[in-house]
């Protein structure tokens, strides 16, 4: 459903800012903050200065205190919507930041004044927001600046890759 109804040019636009930026932070909490881990670690092979927030038990508003007009935060919070996340993508328009906000609603209290605005759908009859369509358009973010960022980006994961395998991280 959410990529029916997402133009892909959207994706592609996103994914140009944040390969053109100094730094990308990718921010949530509770499960979210595996989704961004998740981002940050497979989108740091391809490019530099992807960071994951909060981290190591700080505030999300700690990681960004030394973010500019340079840098581009993707925030991410569903219903109910987490005050940390809200006050931590205030701050970062106040730095000038943009923000790519991802929520289940354009009435999300992250979605005004975003440069780009995602609505991805989370309604499951489990107890728990569904974090499926959220992973699959972070998939296919990644993909996106991997395209954005040129033939090099090939040439640096495939070297990330010959360096784990030389130091013996994988098993044959």
């Amino acid at each position: 459903g959410f990529f029916s109804s997402t133009d892909h040019r959207a994706i592609e636009a996103a994914a140009r800012e944040i390969v053109a930026a100094r730094r990308c932070y990718a921010l949530g909490v509770g499960v979210n903050n595996a989704i961004a881990q998740n981002f940050a670690y497979l989108a740091g092979m391809a490019i530099d200065g992807v960071r994951a927030l909060p981290q190591g038990g700080t505030q999300p508003v700690d990681g960004l205190a030394r973010a500019n007009s340079d840098d581009i935060l993707i925030a991410m919070t569903f219903r109910p919507y987490r005050r940390e996340i809200v006050e931590a993508v205030a701050v970062a328009r106040s730095q000038g930041v943009r923000v790519i906000a991802v929520s289940d609603s354009l009435a999300s209290p992250i979605m005004p004044d975003a440069q780009h605005r995602f609505v991805i759908p989370t309604d499951t009859p489990q107890f728990f927001i569904s974090t499926v369509a959220l992973t699959a358009f972070f998939e296919v973010l990644i993909a996106f600046i991997i395209a954005e960022a040129g033939e090099d980006v090939i040439s640096s994961i495939e070297s990330y890759h010959s360096q784990r395998h030389a130091l013996g991280i994988y098993v044959e």
